[in-house]
């Protein structure tokens, strides 16, 4: 089964499979695009922020899952990360969060490269990814839904062209031991 496969069973089990909204960076305003967007919690924040925004992922069953819930508010688009069917200079800002994880090496760059290709001139890309020491890298597999994991630095590699705004890691303990771990990076195009 093809990662597309794995993802629309993934929603079909659970529509709403991660709940509330993104504490994402809100960098400038007009119109965004959130990549991958699954059952809509990032969405959520940039329709709530007064984002015109379109969500893309390339589950069905995912997209169907924010029609439902967010109705004409946003624009919903059936598609590829690494292929994106939008026009040079659409956006001014593009969100990926937890995206970039089930991507390869190849699907990774490409995506890197069509961000950069649809964000208008000062743009600004946000990515968020788990890094290997966070509580879900070990024996994560759900089936065989690709994941990577990003260390300090990796965002960056990946968006070479893109002016650094902010970058972190955070470490954030849970109450049973356990540590959640992710990587950020806000990105302006140049």
């Amino acid at each position: 089964m093809g990662q597309r496969e794995l993802w629309n069973a993934f929603y079909e089990k659970d529509s709403r499979a991660w709940r509330g909204n993104s504490r994402i960076p809100l960098p400038c305003r007009g119109r965004a695009l959130d990549l991958g967007c699954g059952s809509g919690k990032t969405l959520s924040s940039l329709i709530d922020a007064g984002f015109e925004t379109v969500g893309m992922d390339f589950s069905v069953n995912a997209i169907e899952s924010c029609r439902h819930r967010f109705g004409d508010s946003v624009e919903l688009v059936v598609g590829s990360v690494d292929s994106l069917p939008f026009g040079d200079d659409s956006f001014d800002y593009v969100t990926a969060v937890h995206v970039l994880e089930n991507l390869d090496d190849d699907e990774l760059g490409r995506t890197a490269s069509e961000v950069e290709r649809v964000l208008r001139s000062g743009g600004y890309v946000f990515c968020r990814a788990f890094t290997p020491e966070d509580m879900r890298s070990e024996g994560r597999s759900n089936g065989e839904i690709r994941y990577r994991y990003f260390s300090d630095g990796d965002l960056e590699r990946v968006f070479s062209g893109m002016e650094v705004v902010s970058s972190a890691r955070i470490d954030e303990p849970t109450r049973f031991g356990t540590l959640r771990s992710r990587v950020e990076c806000l990105m302006r195009k140049v």
